[in-house]
């Protein structure tokens, strides 16, 4: 038994849509604007005899759409559409509503979705990443990823957490990951053997072992927070120490860059007004260079 739907049933309608057991009536003009699907789809061809039904009261005839997709999914996606009803999107239905606008080919809903994920991001860093990947939003896949990356071992402790991520990306992450951990041991070696950083004046190069030691203690403090400490090193108390430091300071953030193999850049989108002080994070991109 089809039952009319209670939100996007509309009188003035000149089409149908009928998901599982709910039929919609909705009008032509919005889908064809909102959709390069549903364009497509009237452009192409005219209905047949067999897909027209009649409304009595009327007497007029409409096209009839049988659609493959949950009664819910549709009701969803019209309510996006028109203007009259709104749903601010969440978690919950971010997936899903970018699968209907990625197969009906509504990019509003996909700006909406993308926007939302920028939003968001850093609530849910690691399913803000397959989505990214899923469909192709670069920005927030290299976003999402700097946090991931951040807290890597929290999120891949369960190897279950890997599903639906694609060989390359986990590669990526485990490269990324192992390119920091190998840095972390360099620049404790190269610091301890007093070849790095340059440092003539001693108060100072005790300064910057203490906060070698500190990002290479087991177990392993964050990128975000090594890159911040290792940037931090500053003395006050004495004036040799702050020019040597002023001086040195453009070498030794081209060499940590260089020791740990990749570039870290701040978080985009932040929440907050950017400082020069905030933590800079390691990232992936999507793109086929790995």
């Amino acid at each position: 038994m089809v039952i009319k739907s209670e939100i996007h049933f509309y009188g003035d309608g000149d089409c149908e849509l009928i998901a599982e057991n709910l039929l919609f009536r909705v009008h032509k003009n919005i889908l064809v604007l909102s959709s390069a699907f549903f364009n497509g789809m009237f452009s192409a061809a005219q209905p047949s005899r067999d897909e027209l039904i009649t409304i009595s009261q009327t007497g007029r005839t409409v096209a009839r759409i049988e659609l493959r997709d949950a009664a819910k999914d549709i009701e969803q996606l019209l309510s996006f559409l028109y203007p009259n009803t709104f749903f601010e999107i969440s978690w919950e239905d971010v997936e899903n509503l970018l699968r209907l606008a990625d197969k009906y080919i509504v990019e509003t809903l996909t700006s909406a979705c993308v926007a939302f994920l920028k939003r968001s991001y850093q609530d849910e860093p690691l399913r803000a990443l397959k989505l990214a990947e899923t469909y192709s939003i670069a920005t927030v896949y290299k976003e999402s990823s700097k946090l991931v990356l951040d807290r890597f071992e929290h999120f891949f402790y369960d190897s279950s957490n890997l599903d639906q991520l694609s060989k390359q990306t986990q590669k990526k992450l485990k490269v990324s990951r192992q390119q920091y951990v190998e840095g972390l041991n360099k620049i404790f070696c190269v610091t301890v053997d007093r070849r790095f950083p340059p440092l003539a004046t001693d108060h100072l190069r005790t300064k910057f072992e203490e906060c070698v030691k500190d990002i290479c203690a087991f177990p392993f403090q964050t990128p975000s927070y090594s890159w911040m400490k290792l940037h931090q090193v500053d003395c006050n108390r004495h004036f040799e120490c702050r020019e040597e430091l002023r001086r040195l300071k453009p070498f030794i953030n081209e060499k940590i860059v260089a020791i740990f193999g990749c570039k870290y850049e701040p978080l985009a989108w932040a929440r907050s007004s950017f400082d020069a002080n905030d933590p800079c994070y390691p990232f992936i991109e999507l793109r086929d260079d790995y």
